[in-house]
């Protein structure tokens, strides 16, 4: 939900485009609808940290990461570089060692 939120503000600034004004940027849909799924997200997050330790929930933020280098990629057009390949196989990578301690 993190990932799409952060998607859904990149389509809707690309939208507004640069130097739009702060009514234009927050009334745009996808800002919105951006809004509404980090708010998700955050409910998501609470109800999370009511059932498991933080230090083995926290590590499952950072899959947003990865989720939006693939959106990105897709989404945007933006380009794949080794580093950010590289980036996003180590986060996967923590993310698993940190699942199974």
């Amino acid at each position: 939900m993190i990932a799409l939120g952060q998607v859904f503000w990149k389509l809707g600034t690309n939208q507004t485009g640069t130097g739009a004004t702060f009514i234009k940027t927050i009334s745009n849909i996808w800002f919105i609808l951006g809004c509404l799924m980090l708010l998700g997200s955050s409910w998501v997050w609470i109800l999370a940290l009511q059932r498991v330790d933080l230090s083995y929930a926290f590590p499952f933020q950072a899959l947003a990461y990865a989720l939006i280098f693939i959106f990105s990629i897709f989404l945007f057009k933006e380009p794949v570089t080794t580093m950010k390949v590289i980036g996003t196989i180590l986060i996967i990578a923590g993310v698993i060692v940190v699942s199974k301690g």
